[in-house]
């Protein structure tokens, strides 16, 4: 029987030099919204809205702790460049239509864009209660 690993055991146990600023990123998503679900999908914490895990962190693609912004495992990519929003382009990186990466550096990038990263997970919550459907 395989015993369910805590999202604490598995950030105490990664293999990362800054578990510290992935707990406090972990922090902040969990504070942000009670409507999110902290758990474990593709080897990292993820959160979900409505059991779809729309925000899963990366640490291994990236040269630093990344947060990938998706629609979840049934979400099909485009690349048309019809973006769902155009806006916090400072901090985010489109890698599809509905899918972006948001590149956390360190504390001093928390302290910088801490709001900034507040605003746009809500914003992601609430395209993921509109089903990722573009405004008309």
């Amino acid at each position: 029987m395989n015993k369910k690993i805590s999202v604490d055991d598995f950030v105490n146990a990664v293999d990362h030099a800054d578990k510290k600023l992935i707990n406090t990123i972990r922090h902040i998503i969990i504070n942000t919204s009670p409507e999110l679900i902290e758990g474990i999908k593709w080897n990292a914490p993820s959160y979900s809205f409505k059991d779809n895990d729309i925000i899963t962190f990366n640490f291994k693609t990236f040269e630093n702790i990344s947060l990938i912004f998706h629609t979840g495992p049934k979400g099909k990519d485009t690349h048309f460049g019809n973006h769902l929003f155009n806006t916090y382009s400072e901090i985010i990186e489109w890698v599809a239509d509905k899918r972006f990466v948001i590149k956390i550096l360190d504390n001093n990038w928390i302290e910088k864009n801490n709001n900034m990263l507040k605003e746009i997970i809500l914003k992601w919550i609430e395209n993921a209660r509109n089903n990722f459907e573009y405004d008309h």
